[in-house]
C-alpha cells in the first residue's frame, strides 16, 4: 500500500518536495545557460527566436520540469488556481504546516482573537502544532491524508473542467515524476470521482480538528475568482458544521500564503 501521508506532504511542499525543486532550480538555471550559448549563434532567426523563449520559460519557471511542492499540486489540481498555489505550497512546508496554519487560526477561533492576531510571518504561521492536538502531522494516519488530498482534488474539479484526455495527461506527468503506480491511480481516481462534501464531511465524522485542516487545505487550492469553487468552499463548511467566523479564521490564515 503506498504511503497516503508521504503523498500528500509531498503536494503540500514538504522537505522532500523542497529538496526536489532545489534541484529543479538548479537544473533550470543550466538548461537556461545551454540555451543562451546557442542563442547567440542564431540571433535574428526563427530558431534563435524559439530558443530565447525557451530560455525565459526556464528561467520565470525553474521548477516546471520537476513536479515537487506546488509543481506536483499544479499537476494534481489543473487549474489557473493549482498553478498559483506553487509559492503557498512552498511555503506551507507539508503537512506539519498545513496542521500549524489550521492550529494557528482554530487557536485564535477559540479565544476569540482576531483574525491573524501573533502570527507576524510565516516562521510562525507554518510552526508544527503541538503533539496530540488532533493538529500535528503524527496525529494523522493513511485515511485522513487520502481524505485531505480529496478534498483538495474536489475544491478544484468543483468547476468541472477536467475532462478525461486533461486526467490522463496528468496521471502521465505525474508517473514522470516518480509516483508509484498505487499513488497515480488514487490520484487518478480522486479526479475521475471527486467526493462531494457531504461525502467529505461523513469521512470527518465530527472530528472537529480534521475538519479544520480539510477546511484549510480546500482553502488552499480554492480560487477566490472561481465562483464554482467559492460555493464549492462554502458548502464545504457547512457540511462540516463549522461556523463562519471560525471558516473566516482559517481563510484568513491561508490566504497569507499567497502573498508574493
Amino acid at each position: 500500500m503506498f504511503d497516503a501521508k508521504s503523498l500528500l506532504d509531498t503536494i503540500l511542499g514538504g522537505p522532500a518536495a523542497q529538496q526536489a525543486t532545489a534541484a529543479a532550480q538548479s537544473a533550470g538555471s543550466t538548461v537556461a545557460g545551454v540555451i543562451s550559448q546557442a542563442e547567440e549563434s542564431l540571433k535574428g532567426t526563427a530558431a534563435g527566436d524559439a530558443l530565447t523563449r525557451a530560455k525565459n520559460f526556464a528561467e520565470q519557471n525553474p521548477a516546471a520540469a520537476v513536479a515537487a511542492a506546488g509543481a506536483l499540486a499544479a499537476l494534481l489540481l489543473g487549474t489557473s488556481t493549482g498553478r498559483s498555489v506553487a509559492a503557498g505550497a512552498v511555503k506551507l512546508g507539508g503537512l506539519a504546516g498545513l496542521g500549524g496554519i489550521a492550529y494557528k487560526a482554530y487557536s485564535n477561533w477559540q479565544q476569540s482573537k482576531p483574525l491573524m492576531a501573533g502570527v507576524p510571518g510565516f516562521e510562525q504561521l507554518t510552526a508544527p502544532a503541538p503533539t496530540g492536538s488532533g493538529f500535528h502531522a503524527d496525529d494523522h494516519n493513511h485515511d485522513t491524508a487520502q481524505l485531505i488530498v480529496r478534498a483538495m482534488v474536489a475544491t478544484a474539479s468543483a468547476d468541472g473542467i477536467i475532462d478525461p484526455a486533461q486526467r490522463a495527461t496528468l496521471v502521465a506527468q505525474m508517473q514522470r515524476a516518480g509516483l508509484g503506480s498505487e499513488e497515480s491511480a488514487f490520484l487518478e481516481d480522486a479526479i475521475a470521482k471527486p467526493m462531494n462534501a457531504d461525502q467529505i464531511a461523513r469521512s470527518v465524522a465530527g472530528n472537529t480538528q480534521l475538519a479544520s485542516q480539510v477546511v484549510a487545505a480546500a482553502s488552499l487550492v480554492a480560487d477566490p475568482a472561481n465562483a464554482k469553487e467559492e460555493e464549492f468552499l462554502s458548502r464545504l463548511g457547512t457540511e462540516l458544521g463549522m461556523s463562519d467566523d471560525l471558516l473566516s479564521h482559517i481563510r484568513a490564515a491561508v490566504s497569507g500564503l499567497r502573498v508574493g
